[in-house]
């Protein structure tokens, strides 16, 4: 059994977080969000909440349409398209984004990872 929080690099992170409790997914380092297979919220993390300042409920809401379209672009849809072709999401891309807090040019560092449902774990990190 694993007593340290997992980091976002953790090998075994999806199955991690999926015996996590939302409490303690929350509370680790970087932003946690996850989709159920058509693209929609079912859990967005405190962190991840104060980290990006997104205010609007968005449980229940369409991740790439409505919180962040800005991931429609083809080098990163693509590859996430690609990666579930092959069977399994485990895709790293660092990208630049603004935020709805009014933060500009937000270094990201993104984990995409299947989740066991056929949904997905979106994890995000600040780069300092």
């Amino acid at each position: 059994m694993h007593t340290e929080d997992p980091e976002i690099d953790t090998p075994d992170l999806a199955q991690r977080l999926a015996s996590m409790p939302p409490d303690a997914i929350d509370a680790l380092a970087f932003g946690a969000i996850r989709l159920d297979a058509a693209g929609t919220v079912t859990f967005y993390s405190a962190r991840e909440r104060a980290n990006s300042g997104f205010r609007k409920e968005v449980v229940g809401r369409n991740f790439f349409a409505d919180i962040a379209p800005c991931i429609q672009r083809p080098e990163v849809s693509g590859r996430i398209e690609r990666a579930r072709a092959a069977g399994t999401l485990d895709v790293v891309f660092d990208f630049v984004s603004d935020l709805p807090s009014g933060e500009r040019d937000v270094a990201l560092r993104a984990r995409l990872l299947s989740a066991g449902d056929g949904g997905t774990w979106i994890l995000l990190q600040r780069e300092d």
